[in-house]
């Protein structure tokens, strides 16, 4: 086997440009993985752009790939070689007392995401994956690579903080954002049993995407206030509100709109202070429940999300609008969120 790798590497603060890099060995408990695909999201933005992980330059960027086992480690029992594998954008140690806990994506202090810190990330031909028997989940024979590569990071990160919102049969709910979370978060709201589900965004493509995985409105700013047109076709309040997508002011939205005893989810990164009237928050003694969700990765966790893919539950296929192949196409795959049409690119290696 060859000593280095090709990749797509960050040179400085904003620039990109093919590379080389040493093709890491995997320890007793980690893998190697052959890549075969993977995904841009506006986390990789972030780190080239705005250089928010400086130990990222000289490294290969990505965060969201899936690929097929290339070696294993000592200690591996659940994988070997050839398995087709999905590897989530969060791979925790779990062997601290913050997992012990139950936050197992805050342990080692915090560093769950260690792609382009500790390690390369997986916009390269491999990368190496920690922890594999307990992060990683193998994917099942009829689903295919980038149906995968969307449970990484994007459905993940929906389905997870839906799954822990008080969703019950015929609620109503408000996701913000039609990119490739909140259409997750949509099909994920419909998935536990929410009643009209009301879509906020303009993206033509996401709206039509938003209505197909299960939303019965398609809310717009274009058309007036956000919340003063939810609170009227709802009759009232809603019961949940889901930020999923916009700017830091959608989660004073997401209050006013959401009735006392309601809750509010965000699986949206924000880059900007989040602002709470007062009004919206009834003086803070509105009594809603206000979570902030990072997925927590883990084997049982994606091995459920693909397995409602295998079954037919939901398909995330056509959230891609932008495909590339081979390791020339791994640039226009990161810059493609650019395009005002692109939902979500992945890139065929």
């Amino acid at each position: 086997m060859a000593e280095t790798m090709k990749g797509l590497i960050l040179t400085e603060k904003g620039k990109v440009a093919l590379g080389e890099r040493p093709i890491p060995k995997p320890g007793p408990l980690e893998a190697l993985v052959r890549t075969t695909c993977v995904a841009t999201c506006n986390t990789d933005h972030e780190i080239v752009e705005e250089l928010i992980m400086p130990p990222a330059v000289g490294r290969f960027v990505g965060h969201e790939g899936v690929g097929v086992v290339e070696a294993v480690g000592s200690e591996v029992q659940h994988f070997k070689v050839g398995d087709r594998i999905c590897v989530p954008s969060l791979t925790p140690s779990w062997d601290d007392i913050t997992t012990q806990k139950g936050w197992p994506q805050f342990g080692r202090g915090g560093m769950a995401f260690d792609w382009c810190l500790t390690r390369d990330g997986t916009f390269g031909e491999f990368f190496c994956v920690r922890n594999v028997d307990m992060n990683c989940a193998k994917i099942p024979d009829n689903v295919n690579d980038i149906q995968a590569v969307m449970v990484t990071d994007m459905l993940s990160t929906a389905w997870n903080g839906v799954e822990k919102s008080e969703i019950e049969i015929g609620n109503s709910v408000v996701v913000f954002g039609i990119g490739p979370v909140g259409l997750c978060s949509i099909g994920a709201a419909i998935l536990k049993g929410a009643g009209r589900v009301y879509a906020v965004g303009t993206n033509p493509k996401g709206a039509e995407l938003a209505k197909m995985y299960g939303a019965t409105d398609i809310i717009s700013y274009k058309d007036g206030d956000i919340v003063e047109q939810i609170l009227e076709l709802n009759g009232g309040a809603v019961d949940v509100s889901i930020v999923a997508g916009g700017p830091a002011s959608c989660m004073a939205q997401a209050i006013t709109m959401t009735r006392g005893g309601g809750s509010v989810c965000s699986v949206n990164a924000f880059y900007e202070d989040v602002v709470i009237p007062v009004a919206s928050w009834n003086s803070g003694m509105k009594t809603q429940t206000i979570k902030g969700h990072q997925c927590t990765g883990g084997r049982d966790l994606f091995e459920r999300y693909l397995a409602m893919i295998s079954i037919g539950r939901f398909d995330p296929e056509p959230i891609v609008s932008h495909t590339f192949k081979g390791l020339e196409g791994l640039e226009d795959c990161l810059w493609a969120k650019k395009d005002a049409d692109c939902i979500k690119p992945v890139c065929v290696l």
